[in-house]
């Protein structure tokens, strides 16, 4: 424990590196071929991407991974069920590695949940290079009453795999930020990820009840 001065101890300024380096790994991190495969394509889950070009384009231009082509979002109408009660998307966000450490977790039990709620689910949609709001628009393409995003959050110093689900009510082009539900923190060491779907499918009963979510929802009580 060394210390010269009034700067930080050494173990001290060396942890906070080795959390920044993985935070800024989270950040770059892309979802791997493994994921792509023994995820999506075993399941026969649609992969497409926003207009980022790549995850440089993503990161230094916000809103280019807010939606993708609208020729891209309607050709999923050819091989997606329209008019589901919630539609998934999985977005890489701003950690993939969030996204590949607890989706499948997750999704199991939101595929329970949902079953014995007798709600029904669309075909999850994979984006990348995705940022919250590309499920407003696939969800209002595909006439789902709930869009769902499974997304990797912005990884700070004290955890670079969290995810969060954001819900939204009647989703479309008119939605704002103050419509969305958001359940966050999910991780090993924050919300394990088949809590937070037991969770999830319990607020989402709730929202279709309600016909309301975000801060309406939470108005309330």
């Amino acid at each position: 424990m060394l210390r010269a001065g009034s700067r930080p101890l050494t173990a001290t300024w060396l942890k906070f590196r080795a959390d920044h380096a993985l935070a800024r790994d989270a950040v770059h991190s892309e979802l791997s071929t493994d994921f792509l495969q023994n995820f999506a394509a075993t399941r026969n889950f649609p992969v497409l991407q926003s207009t980022a070009v790549d995850r440089g384009d993503f990161i230094l231009y916000p809103p280019k991974g807010k939606k993708a082509a609208d020729q891209v979002v309607a050709d999923l109408e050819k091989d997606c069920p329209c008019g589901a009660d919630v539609q998934i998307v999985v977005s890489d966000g701003l950690s993939a590695l969030a996204v590949e450490e607890n989706v499948a977790d997750l999704f199991a039990m939101l595929e329970y949940g949902f079953a014995q709620s007798n709600i029904s689910i669309g075909r999850t949609i994979i984006a990348r290079y995705a940022r919250v709001a590309i499920a407003d628009q696939i969800g209002f393409q595909l006439k789902a009453k709930v869009a769902l995003n499974l997304i990797g959050e912005r990884p700070g110093l004290s955890c670079a795999s969290g995810l969060s689900a954001y819900i939204t009510y009647n989703p479309g082009p008119h939605t704002v930020s103050s419509d969305r539900t958001v359940v966050s923190n999910i991780h090993r060491r924050g919300t394990p990820p088949t809590e937070a779907g037991a969770f999830i499918v319990k607020t989402i009963e709730r929202i279709l009840q309600k016909k309301v979510s975000g801060v309406k929802l939470q108005q309330l009580g």
